[in-house]
């Protein structure tokens, strides 16, 4: 099987200074990239993840190597306290925590989960399905031409929004949406009818908005920023890799409003090399920021 390559994973390892005596937290498991390298180091590992099948690829990839020392969690890292309280019995050896907020690669291809824009089965969206009754197919079909415009001009950045909203309503009326690959040929015929070009697929930012809105990915990430202060050590490091400018700014503002507390150890956001996104193209929109909880 081809895993999930981490992105700007020295980067990560190098500010979370890891130690092998010490607890790390993996809070997005993913195929376990970060986990591994962490684990390699010889410390141990609690990983998060609300998708099921990430677990189960992670675990077969590192728990029968290592089952002594990573250990997982099938939760959203919004429950970070709750998770530490029930998972891990020595907190303060709490050392570092990771959270790298893009998919894995099989979530961005995979049929029947409407990830991907290629995806001719579904619309679902829901990185866990049990988690909640709101998918990308309910907002595409039901949501009214402000509602999908807001949406597409605050988390997409989408200029066209407004228009673009008034075409899916149209489409909507004449057959409901119901895959990814409907959608991203709609999107993509808005384009091409106004000859406008982009240097990406033009979906690609319409789904990234309806994963962020199924998902609550932007209060997630609130709750779990907010948590790091009241549960984790002092001392403890906090690296964040983030894939949106909206995420990245999340970020950015919670370092600066809790300077008291934290130590920022970014000055500004980190992002890959050259020769990086050369090889893992899905590394050159990551943005990478750290803290360490002051004493």
């Amino acid at each position: 099987m081809t895993y999930h390559l981490p992105v700007l994973s020295t980067e990560s390892l190098k500010l979370l200074e890891v130690n092998p005596h010490q607890i790390y937290i993996d809070a997005t498991l993913g195929h376990g990239g970060h986990s591994q390298k962490i684990l390699s180091l010889g410390a141990t590992v609690y990983a998060i993840d609300q998708d099921l099948n990430n677990i189960k690829i992670a675990q077969k990839r590192l728990q029968k190597k290592i089952p002594h020392r990573f250990f997982t969690i099938h939760d959203n890292f919004s429950n970070l306290e709750k998770i530490i309280k029930d998972n891990i019995k020595t907190p303060q050896k709490i050392a570092g925590i990771i959270f790298d907020l893009g998919l894995s690669v099989n979530q961005q291809k995979s049929v029947n989960r409407g990830f991907s824009y290629n995806d001719p089965d579904s619309l679902d969206m829901r990185l866990d399905p049990l988690s909640s009754p709101l998918t990308a197919e309910m907002i595409i079909n039901t949501y009214s031409g402000p509602e999908l415009s807001r949406i597409f001009s605050f988390y997409a950045q989408e200029k066209l929004a407004l228009p673009l909203s008034q075409e899916i309503i149209r489409q909507r009326q004449i057959t409901p949406i119901k895959t990814g690959l409907r959608l991203s040929s709609i999107v993509n015929n808005f384009y091409q009818k106004r000859s406008i070009k982009t240097k990406i697929n033009p979906s690609t930012k319409i789904f990234l908005a309806l994963r962020i809105v199924v998902n609550q990915e932007f209060d997630n990430l609130k709750k779990a920023l907010n948590q790091t202060l009241s549960c984790l050590p002092p001392h403890c490091r906090v690296v964040v890799i983030s894939f949106h400018s909206g995420e990245d700014r999340l970020v950015k503002q919670f370092i600066s409003s809790h300077f008291r507390k934290i130590k920022k150890l970014t000055t500004k956001a980190i992002k890959a090399s050259y020769l990086e996104v050369k090889k893992n193209p899905l590394s050159r929109s990551a943005l990478l920021r750290a803290y360490q909880i002051k004493p």
